[in-house]
């Protein structure tokens, strides 16, 4: 084994890594993983490596010291296969998770995760979030800022319900487009509780079973995925929907949910509970995660 060639496994690895990156970024799959601000760097980093790859290329020397055949002192690095060997080790991982890495969560570890299903438990899924201060019902900024929503759209408590109208974005029927972290943080908060309660609302997610307060079988958890920075702190959020038709839909499936907005109180705490009067299966939204 020659000196050159144990470059050229460099060069591989580099190339490798950077494609594999750019892979990721131009399919798409990065949604999934990373926040939508730290996504350029992905492609950032996929770009120095193809030119440290190109660079290392054309530095290439016969006469370039370093360990050979007679003088490395490294017996690992003065076998063939040791070399080779240490170049799968630096590929092989990435090659074998980006192969078979998911692009969603699957039910199990959703579970694992713990959904959250009221605002206090999203308070530590959104810290590192900026705050902002939301408007109180009569125009003003309360003293303490109040947890940011997640994306779109962002909720304010209007003074009328004319008001309301005027901001919150709506479907071509009508019906008010939510998130399911609007509609958790609304049965915590009362200034901003109006402007759902006993309104028709669409908003879409996964379905999972509900095995709380569910004797009847006829609620279900719709849920979303809310990331911080990337997949490792993503925590799943959860809203209730009564479907009295008792649509038989498979699990994790994404469905649209039409329905009227109540906020019951169960175990001793306020929850929002979408009645439906439609659950549709759906194709999954652009942006599958909450941010």
């Amino acid at each position: 084994m020659t000196n050159s060639f144990s470059r050229w496994l460099s060069c591989a690895t580099l190339v490798a890594w950077s494609a594999i990156l750019m892979h990721f970024y131009f399919s798409g799959r990065i949604a999934s993983f990373l926040h939508p601000m730290f996504r350029p760097f992905v492609l950032i980093s996929a770009g120095v490596m193809l030119l440290l790859a190109i660079g290392l290329a054309l530095s290439f020397s016969s006469t370039d010291g370093g360990c050979d055949e007679e003088g490395c002192a490294h017996s690992f690095g003065q076998m063939t296969a040791g070399r080779i060997i240490t170049f799968l080790i630096l590929l092989l991982p990435i090659c074998a998770a980006s192969a078979v890495s998911t692009d969603g969560f699957g039910a199990s570890t959703m579970m694992n995760r713990g959904v959250v299903t009221d605002a206090s438990g999203l308070n530590s899924v959104s810290k590192s979030s900026v705050d902002f201060p939301m408007p109180s019902g009569d125009g003003t900024a309360p003293s303490a800022p109040a947890p940011a929503v997640a994306s779109s759209p962002v909720v304010y408590a209007g003074t009328t319900e004319n008001a309301a109208n005027d901001y919150l974005p709506k479907s071509k029927s009508g019906a008010i487009i939510v998130q399911v972290p609007d509609l958790l943080y609304a049965a915590q908060d009362s200034s901003l509780r109006p402007d759902f309660q006993d309104k028709t609302i669409e908003l879409i997610g996964q379905w999972m079973p509900d095995q709380v307060n569910n004797s009847k079988g006829s609620r279900f958890k719709l849920v979303r995925m809310l990331m911080v920075c990337c997949a490792a702190d993503a925590r799943p959020v959860a809203v209730l929907v009564e479907d009295g038709k008792k649509s038989k839909i498979p699990e994790m499936s994404w469905v649209s949910v039409t329905g009227r907005v109540t906020f019951p109180t169960e175990g001793g705490r306020m929850i929002a509970v979408v009645k439906a009067d439609q659950v549709v299966v759906t194709d999954p939204p652009e942006e599958t995660m909450l941010y």
